[in-house]
């Protein structure tokens, strides 16, 4: 069982914990796939911090270029769902994604492509919670039932 302030979820079985990368990870989680690994990192910024679903929604759509040129929003997918009673956003979107930057990270940036976002927002007590899982898309979706296992396991404060 993982937790962050407020929240707790399983683990799919078949990923591995990792120690957070930075001070914004709850939790950070390796998927094994058969195009390479995928990565699901769980932030949490604290009570009415972190945005609204929507807008982090486009603004990670914004992180990946389509091959023929068009805006990701525009491929973007979107569904509202529950987790345990909490409101979700579940979000998906393909393309080339760029990541880092010296804006981001302070070091070059990294060029992704066929890579896939899935994540869900959930609107927990006090703020939103994001689970990201990003990696090639070959992976990602070879584990959308791992990812949405995860997310059907968050359970709110006792």
């Amino acid at each position: 069982m993982s937790e962050g302030a407020a929240l707790t979820w399983t683990m799919p079985t078949d990923w591995t914990n990792e120690p957070p990368s930075n001070v914004m990870r709850q939790a950070q989680y390796r998927a094994p796939g058969p195009a390479g690994d995928g990565l699901c990192v769980v932030y949490y910024f604290g009570a009415g911090q972190g945005g609204g679903p929507e807008a982090n929604a486009q603004r990670w759509a914004d992180q990946f270029e389509q091959p023929d040129g068009r805006s990701s929003r525009e491929v973007l997918i979107t569904s509202k769902s529950e987790a345990n009673g909490m409101p979700a956003l579940l979000v998906e979107v393909t393309g080339t994604y760029r990541e880092g930057g010296m804006m981001m990270t302070g070091g070059p940036e990294t060029v992704n492509p066929n890579y896939m976002l899935m994540a869900a927002i959930i609107q927990g007590p006090d703020a939103n919670w994001f689970f990201k899982f990003t990696g090639p898309e070959e992976t990602v979706r070879a584990n959308a039932e791992h990812f949405q296992s995860l997310v059907d396991s968050v359970q709110g404060p006792a």
